[in-house]
Parts: C-alpha cells; structure tokens; sequence
C-alpha cells in the first residue's frame, strides 16, 4: 500500500463513517502527525477526494463538503434508476450461492443486532447486484454517488428500527432474484432505495 493510497483510506473512512463531519476542517500537518506521513501524499489523497465529491477547496481552508436536501434527493433518484439498470444488465449473472451467503450473513446480522456488520453487508451486496466492468461509466457514476449516500448510510443505523426493515427487504429482494422474478426484483430494489432516502431525509431534516 503507498503513502497515498493509505491517507487516502484513512481520510475516507473518517468522512464516511460521519467522524469528519460536513464542514470539517481538514489540516494536512495534522493528518501528516497522525498517519506518520509527509505532505504529498495527503495532499494527493486530498486531490482524489476532491474529485470524488467529498472535499472542496475554498481559498486556503480544506473542508468535507456539505450536502444539502436537493443534492441527498438527486443523488437517492439517480442511484435508484442506475442500480435498477445495472441489476437489468448483471442479473443472469448473479451466482445463487452467493446469494444465499449473503442471505444467511444478513440474518445472522439482524438476529445479534449487528447494525455496524449489516452495513458492511448491505454496501456488499448492492454492490454485488449492481456491479459493472470496472472503469465502465456506469460503474465510475454509481461510485460517485455511493460516496455521498455512504456517508448518510452510518447515521441510520442508530435506528434500529430502520436496520430491522432494510435487513428484512434485503432478504425480500434476494428470494426474488432466487426466483428469477427480475421485474419484480428490480421494482423491491428501488423500492428499498426510496425507502433509505426517506430514513436519511428524516434524519437530515432533524439534523439541519
């Protein structure tokens, strides 16, 4: 793993998992303390980030960007129509056992209440269901768009009525592609994504 590449993962993971909140400040002398790093390599995970939509620059001041409601809404519209068309295009491929891996995975999940283990595994699994040649534009726009939905995903799962309910159409959504039913596969998956939108939307609203 390069210098980059591991501020890079560092920085991320501090925004996604709501620890570097919207608006943070970021310092580059600070980041270079903690990951025992020099300037260049945060400031080219920085770069990278920028460009993914996750920090912005505004004069000397780095910061993570914010997100408003217009931009939350747009980006759940557009998620739900490229994830039902890449589940179109990637169905016949989807492999029964992996399914009913991810199945038994999400269960387990929701019977321990495992809230921090079912995010892992519904990241995974949209993943799995949308997945497109690697560099593609298709998947290149779904990346864009996970990186900023990712970061509300860890601020519902403090509900854990919200997470009971996602694992339960998670499951729903499986045992119909393990029906070969893709119409109505489809139809639970954007489904299940406009049902998050309006967990998030909820939350955003009280937090705002």
């Amino acid at each position: 793993m390069t210098n980059q590449t591991k501020a890079y993962n560092y920085i991320k993971e501090q925004i996604i998992t709501g620890k570097y909140r919207p608006g943070h400040l970021l310092s580059e002398n600070q980041m270079g303390i903690r990951l025992n790093l020099s300037r260049t390599p945060i400031r080219e995970a920085i770069n990278v980030l920028e460009s993914e939509g996750l920090i912005e620059r505004d004069g000397q001041e780095t910061r993570v960007t914010k997100i408003t409601a217009a931009e939350l809404k747009e980006n759940y519209d557009l998620r739900s129509m490229l994830e039902a068309y890449a589940l179109q295009k990637n169905f016949d491929n989807l492999d029964e056992t992996k399914l009913i891996n991810f199945k038994t995975q999400l269960i387990k999940a929701g019977v321990e209440q495992n809230w921090s283990q079912y995010i892992i595994l519904d990241k995974k699994l949209h993943l799995y269901l949308t997945s497109s040649a690697s560099g593609s534009t298709l998947q290149k726009s779904l990346d864009l768009l996970n990186n900023q939905t990712d970061r509300m995903r860890y601020t519902i799962a403090k509900s854990n009525l919200c997470v009971k309910t996602c694992v339960k159409e998670l499951i729903e959504i499986i045992d119909t592609i393990l029906n070969k039913d893709k119409n109505l596969a489809i139809k639970l998956l954007q489904d299940h994504i406009s049902k998050i939108f309006s967990w998030e939307s909820e939350y955003f609203n009280k937090e705002a």
